[in-house]
């Protein structure tokens, strides 16, 4: 097994892919692409459970790691005992909302994950059922998204859980919270997202977060980010069509 994790550290840019398109023919062409993984958004987009299927059972066979950022809590029991490599867990604002999380995501001793020796993530893991749980707390990771500026005051206590593998934030929904929505560039947010950055990599943990362009991509680096999601399907695809059907236009 090899985890987002075992990316991360290296050293070097490691890029991602939001999915929001419920094919998993994307999949193969982000693998294709050269992404490092890809990162189901089941929070805003209604992916169903036939879809969701396909799409882990294909980044399973080609061996891109998958993550899925949920709508609900529990939800998180079923998708790791099919297959994903991790989950993401938006609005991380409380410390009982993130230990929640642990409890699911994790195995004890850190925390209380079901044990179904039966599951498919243990069959495609080509391992016993006793051999994967001692190796699974560090294979399937625990991403949370931290998207308030409220948790400024207590982000160390946070952070400091154990259990926690990757942490992100959300401009969008820091802004709102600012009094300042839709204004991901203003000062106050960049400040948040940096504190968030600079907690993260204090407290051992991988900051992973939203790179739109190389001016982003490089001032993120510098701040000691290297785990990146830097478009999403839909974007990327329109972007194409507008390109390509621009350039047939000019003839």
């Amino acid at each position: 097994m090899k985890s987002i994790q075992e990316f991360a550290y290296p050293g070097k840019p490691v890029f991602g892919v939001w999915l929001t398109i419920a094919d998993a023919g994307i999949v193969e062409m982000a693998k294709w692409a050269g992404f490092d993984f890809v990162r189901v958004d089941n929070e805003y987009i209604p992916f169903d459970f036939g879809k969701m299927s396909e799409i882990i059972r294909t980044a399973n066979h080609f061996a891109i790691p998958v993550l899925v950022r949920i709508s609900r809590m529990e939800d998180i029991t079923s998708l790791i005992a099919f297959g994903v490599d991790g989950v993401i867990v938006p609005n991380c604002d409380t410390v009982s909302r993130v230990k929640e999380a642990i409890e699911l995501v994790k195995y004890y001793p850190v925390g209380g994950r079901g044990v179904n020796p039966g599951s498919r993530a243990v069959r495609i893991s080509g391992m016993e059922a006793p051999e994967y749980i001692k190796q699974a707390n560090d294979y399937v990771s625990l991403s949370i998204q931290i998207e308030n500026a409220n948790v400024a005051g207590y982000i160390d206590d946070i952070l400091s859980l154990e259990g926690i593998d990757l942490v992100s934030s959300g401009r969008g929904d820091i802004s709102q919270s600012l009094g300042v929505p839709g204004e991901t560039k203003h000062p106050k947010v960049i400040e948040m997202e940096d504190l968030v950055i600079r907690k993260t990599l204090q407290h051992g943990k991988i900051p992973s977060i939203l790179a739109l362009s190389k001016e982003d991509l490089s001032d993120l680096i510098k701040k000691g980010v290297n785990v990146f999601t830097i478009a999403s399907d839909d974007t990327l695809l329109i972007n194409a069509m507008k390109n390509h059907v621009n350039d047939f236009r000019q003839v």
